[in-house]
């Protein structure tokens, strides 16, 4: 979904929150195998699953990384790291792929994973309109077939050249089950293995022994449990209850900074939390009026005010760690008021009032829209908020509000693109369907030469940064806290919290 799968300054990974001292001396320390690891998230419901490809939330997610794996996947540093797969190449054109799995590798039934698995998952995915289906782009599965045990062959109806990429890009709804896979029976090829799942309470994992890295994971046993709100999630934590919690809101990590025998980590991510306009409706189908609302905008003061400091100065383009990002692309941090009431004018919407649909459903989301409806007084412009409750805002006019928000882990930008900005993408709440930009998109698939590419991805970010349907004043920081009892973790730049999920490193220190 939006976000999680769907809820990073320097390009460092991210820098450490108060305490990161402490860990850094705490990771000298010896680990200890084994131990029970309880981590704890908030925004759990009745509607969790355990299915490898129906993720839509950061629970969700938890749970899926824990016990499948995808072929490819994005790393700490939003960078495209093979899991299962030991290569995916273009053979001859970018029509044509081939997908070279990894050996040894067993689900938990015992099973080899092999090609079957493969194909019959993108079969799944696909016949059942899952997410993951446009990480598949163009894919003709009546011709891709199996080599042999460990090579996939994949055909494609036309060249797409980000295959590899956004395969990596929606890993989180293209995780690998066996052929024949039964919901009601999980089973991956993850570090651990399945023990037992209450929706929207807690699910219960052990160890898996026959694990293809050798030595991982370190715990015998994880537990997540669902918090119904992050001060709870903040409480447990402080209090021992749990080990690590995930996707704090600043008061929390302020508050657990200064508690000791905890520490705190703060991501400088590409998470995006954007405005949403409808390009197709009134008053925003005018390009003007999109631009003004873009500029009155004071962005610092949006991101003191509403994230409590933590998270980075963005300019309404996505994808900052993509190769092809333009930079050049910066507007006046703190706004253009006379130029938006200019446009304004321009466009015939002077005193222009608007209703903004806002939810409690990603960090700071109600705190941004409020801060927002200040500032566009600036202008003249009349915001009246709508808070409505998660349930309402992803329910049926989910994608069909005016003027909304929404969220998103970082993508490389064309994935971003194939998620949101397309006709017929899942997510596109703006409705943008210019034909122009989804020729681009086209484009940017069918050619391999790099420096092509990247002009014609930065054509693209100028249509987003003059015309497009998202407001993004910053990047979010992703804020996480554990218990000096344990290490493994780091900070990451994709907006996945704890650590990418990547429980298997997690271990107990002595």
């Amino acid at each position: 979904m939006a976000g999680a799968g769907s809820m990073l300054a320097a390009c460092s990974g991210g820098a450490p929150g108060p305490g990161a001292a402490k860990n850094a001396t705490q990771t000298s320390r010896s680990l200890r195998r084994g131990g029970n690891l309880t981590l704890g998230l908030a925004g759990g419901s009745s509607s969790d699953t355990l299915d490898p490809h129906k993720s839509l939330t950061y629970t969700d997610t938890s749970r899926l990384q824990s016990l499948y794996q995808p072929l490819a996947q994005l790393n700490a540093q939003a960078q495209v790291e093979y899991v299962l797969a030991e290569s995916i190449t273009p053979h001859g054109s970018l029509s044509n792929w081939v997908i070279r799995l990894r050996p040894g590798v067993t689900f938990h039934d015992g099973k080899a994973f092999t090609a079957d698995d493969v194909i019959f998952s993108f079969q799944r995915v696909y016949d059942n309109d899952f997410t993951g289906k446009f990480g598949l782009g163009p894919i003709d599965l009546k011709n891709t077939r199996t080599l042999d045990r460990h090579t996939v062959q994949v055909k494609m109806t036309k060249p797409f050249g980000s295959f590899a990429e956004q395969l990596a890009a929606f890993w989180y709804n293209l995780y690998i089950a066996p052929a024949g896979f039964n919901p009601a029976k999980p089973s991956g090829t993850g570090p651990f293995v399945y023990q037992s799942f209450t929706p929207g309470q807690r699910s219960v994992f052990t160890r898996n022994p026959q694990y293809w890295k050798p030595g991982l994971p370190y715990v015998d046993t994880l537990t997540i449990i669902d918090f119904g709100d992050n001060t709870a999630l903040q409480d447990a934590l402080a209090t021992g209850v749990i080990h690590g919690a995930g996707a704090l809101d600043g008061p929390q990590i302020a508050s657990l900074a200064t508690t000791s025998g905890i520490k705190t980590v703060v991501s400088h991510s590409g998470e995006i939390v954007p405005f949403t306009m409808r390009v197709d409706q009134p008053p925003f189908n005018d390009a003007n009026v999109r631009q003004a609302m873009r500029l009155l905008v004071d962005r610092p003061q949006l991101i003191d005010a509403a994230l409590d400091s933590y998270g980075v100065v963005a300019n309404d383009i996505f994808s900052p760690y993509d190769p092809a990002f333009d930079h050049s692309l910066v507007r006046a941090a703190q706004g253009d008021i006379p130029q938006a009431k200019f446009l304004l004018k321009k466009a015939g919407r002077e005193g222009l009032t608007v209703s903004l649909t806002t939810s409690a459903v990603a960090t700071g989301t109600v705190a941004m829209a409020t801060v927002l409806a200040a500032q566009a007084q600036a202008a003249g412009v009349t915001i009246n908020l709508s808070n409505v409750p998660p349930g309402t805002f992803f329910g049926p006019d989910y994608l069909k509000w005016t003027f909304a928000q929404d969220y998103y882990n970082y993508y490389p930008y064309l994935s971003q693109v194939a998620e949101s900005m397309l006709p017929g993408s899942p997510f596109n709440e703006t409705h943008t369907g210019n034909p122009q930009y989804t020729n681009l998109y086209n484009q940017a698939n069918a050619t391999a030469n790099p420096s092509l590419r990247k002009e014609i991805l930065q054509e693209m970010q100028r249509y987003d940064f003059n015309e497009g349907g998202y407001i993004i004043p910053a990047y979010i920081d992703v804020l996480d806290a554990y218990s000096d009892k344990i290490t493994g973790y780091t900070a990451g730049k994709v907006g996945q919290p704890l650590s990418n999920f990547d429980f298997e490193h997690f271990a107990f220190v002595t």
